[in-house]
């Protein structure tokens, strides 16, 4: 390929690029919701697929029943999800005076405490700028929370026509590839992918819910109220590479100073939580999950930021599963194979391009 050849070829994909991050952008209210239903669809699948293994005296589960009881069992899940926060969060504001009397009871004490002249009223000056109040943060998560519930309905049907769609999956399948090799190629892609995502998401789920089943019994040892939600909350954002367990450390930590009026608790909490995630994270995690993601831990903050920064909080949590699954197509396709080649961890991706 020439040097004037390339030049158009170039900016052709830098406009492809561009319009494909415009759409994600704009129609994110469209595109969410379907990425949702994914989601749900492919914990159906999972949850299908174990209840399938199921034996007894021979006897195995129909398939018809196997599918009913994943999809029951899966939107109970996320009812239940919902019910926690949204009864936690309302007894947070139910309770934000009293909490928002022990913040100006320890801000009217804070100069005694620390001996430093005049921090008292420095630090009034910096909170009354952000408008700190804890009945409105509970407020805007409880209307946040309605906000994705409002959404439930479209993922639902999203979830319902993927789960018919997939019956007839293999005969389109069959039907796209008359070349045996092609239709090797496509199902050998799909298979990576489900295999990598699946046990990307096992691991984590396994690993979220040990830290946050070792965090919740801390916090009830320590007496730090609504041990449940921050328990939720510490397994959810253990989904998010990095950051996530440390905002989800702080979030107890600095509710721990509004309980107990004091700052010593703050410590208390953030360092037995923070070991908890240490120590789960760095002994338990690597002994589990081994070599699942194959890629480089810069690509890997970077997709965090790139897809944080356009779809929240929802995109942080995709962000891992989806630079995978683009790295494992773009392995397959000899033009876009030096790319995968840089985002992977060493630059070795034949565990992607290889048939199983």
């Amino acid at each position: 390929m020439t040097q004037s050849s390339r030049v158009p070829q170039t900016a052709f994909w830098l406009i492809i690029v561009g319009l494909v991050v415009f759409a994600l952008i704009y129609f994110r209210s469209l595109i969410q919701p379907f990425i949702l239903a994914l989601v749900v669809w492919y914990v159906i699948r999972g949850i299908r697929n174990l209840i399938g293994r199921i034996r007894f005296k021979g006897w195995t589960i129909p398939k018809w029943l196997t599918g009913l009881i994943s999809i029951l069992l899966t939107f109970a899940i996320l009812w239940g999800v919902f019910e926690l926060i949204s009864y936690n969060v309302n007894l947070i504001i139910n309770k934000s005076p009293e909490y928002n009397e022990n913040w100006s009871s320890l801000l009217a004490n804070v100069t005694e405490i620390t001996g430093i002249q005049n921090i008292d009223t420095f630090l009034e000056e910096q909170i009354s700028r952000v408008d700190f109040d804890v009945q409105k943060m509970a407020t805007d998560t409880l209307n946040v929370v309605s906000g994705l519930i409002g959404n439930f309905a479209l993922v639902l049907v999203y979830v319902i026509f993927l789960l018919i769609e997939e019956n007839f999956m293999p005969l389109k399948v069959e039907a796209m590839f008359e070349r045996g090799d092609r239709k090797g190629r496509f199902s050998n892609i799909v298979k990576r992918i489900s295999k990598s995502i699946n046990a990307y998401f096992t691991v984590k789920f396994i690993v979220s819910l040990v830290t946050g089943a070792l965090s919740y019994f801390t916090l009830l040892i320590i007496g730090v109220d609504f041990a449940g939600l921050w328990a939720f909350l510490i397994f959810l954002f253990n989904f998010i590479p990095y950051i996530g367990s440390l905002v989800a450390t702080l979030l107890p930590s600095f509710f721990a100073v509004f309980q107990f009026a004091a700052f010593l608790p703050f410590l208390w909490v953030f360092i037995t939580v923070e070991l908890i995630q240490i120590t789960v994270g760095n002994y338990i995690e690597p002994r589990i999950m081994g070599k699942t993601l194959n890629l480089s831990p810069l690509v890997v903050i970077l997709s965090l930021s790139f897809w944080g920064a356009i779809w929240g909080i929802i995109g942080m949590l995709l962000s891992v599963p989806i630079i995978s699954v683009l790295v494992i197509i773009m392995a397959y396709f000899p033009s876009t194979r030096n790319i995968a080649i840089l985002l992977s961890e060493k630059g070795n991706i034949e565990s992607y391009i290889k048939l199983d």
